[in-house]
């Protein structure tokens, strides 16, 4: 890489810089300026030839719409009886995530879903969220999701843990601060987590535990910790620009193949557009149910929506708002 042009290296920075937020970010990650690397990969030849001016990628033509609303999971690894795996397609839900991508005002808006959310859904008996995974696939989740917060979903896209696991081992680890001991298995899961606090490189495995760890602790802190681990990507692989084309490969395989090079090609552009103070990520609003259940908190829904850029602001007609101002 020591042959490489000061415009190339201008290109390169411009590529990789911008804002990036969890999963759905990590497709934005660490694209190259080297030409001869467009050979490689469609996905890397499409984000190349976008910076370069040459075929550019917009989202809203790309996806036909001014805005898209993601619902990403994370699968458990269930066992059967003496070790037998569960498919991602047969899996709990572990991780939820709605995020909207509003190409029109550059701006990203998402919630986490609590995986204890308790969850009725027409046709079937109450269950927690995540088990609808295991009962119907994505195509079931989606629905309970849409039903239970009134919000359309346009893709839904699930997390190939071990695709995550190898992106990190790829890139020699990351770099974060453990801010408490971390000590949890899930034989059932095939999780397990020994971390103590500290600054530590995290391999793949480690990586997995510390955005997945959930004893004891919130999805507020969970979130803070899959931001945290995002950036220290984006840092390493910053740093090896040479294993660029492998990372974008292997981005690609998290999400399954779901996402075609272009449509990477126009999040990537649309992602570096993003500062900070326009991406708002929390979690929808609940209270403790019975057990370890939790409740929707109904009164709090449509504030936290609005408030995440998932649904718009209420507005009323005139004459309405004229009798409520008298």
């Amino acid at each position: 890489m020591a042959n490489q042009t000061p415009q190339s290296r201008t290109l390169w920075r411009r590529i990789l810089g911008g804002t990036w937020y969890g999963f759905v970010c990590v497709l934005a990650l660490g694209m190259g300026s080297i030409s001869g690397w467009a050979n490689f990969d469609p996905t890397l030849r499409a984000i190349i030839l976008d910076q370069a001016g040459i075929r550019k990628v917009e989202p809203k033509t790309v996806f036909n719409s001014t805005e898209m609303t993601l619902l990403v999971l994370g699968c458990d690894e269930d066992r059967y009886y003496r070790g037998i795996k569960v498919l991602n397609d047969a899996a709990r839900s572990d991780m939820m995530l709605i995020v909207k991508l509003d190409f029109e005002n550059n701006r990203v808006g998402g919630v986490s879903i609590p995986r204890d959310l308790w969850v009725s859904h027409p046709g079937y008996r109450g269950h927690k969220i995540n088990a609808y995974h295991a009962i119907g696939g994505p195509d079931l989740t989606k629905s309970v999701v849409e039903n239970l917060l009134d919000v359309k979903i346009d893709r839904v896209l699930v997390l190939n843990y071990k695709a995550f696991q190898n992106m990190i081992d790829l890139v020699g680890g990351v770099s974060v601060y453990v801010g408490k001991k971390m000590d949890y298995d899930d034989n059932a899961g095939d999780l397990h987590i020994h971390l103590t606090p500290g600054r530590h490189t995290l391999s793949g495995v480690d990586a997995m535990g510390f955005i997945r760890f959930r004893k004891s602790d919130s999805d507020f802190s969970r979130i803070e910790r899959q931001r945290d681990l995002m950036l220290s990507f984006k840092q390493s692989v910053m740093s090896q620009p040479a294993i660029l084309p492998a990372v974008v490969k292997k981005a690609t395989e998290l999400f399954g193949g779901a996402l075609q090079p272009d449509e990477v090609a126009a999040l990537s552009s649309f992602m570096r557009k993003i500062g900070s103070d326009n991406v708002k990520m929390g979690t929808l609003p609940v209270f403790e149910g019975s057990g370890t259940n939790l409740n929707l908190d109904g009164a709090l829904l449509q504030k936290s929506l609005e408030d995440h850029y998932l649904k718009p602001k209420q507005t009323f007609p005139p004459d309405i708002q004229a009798s409520s101002n008298r």
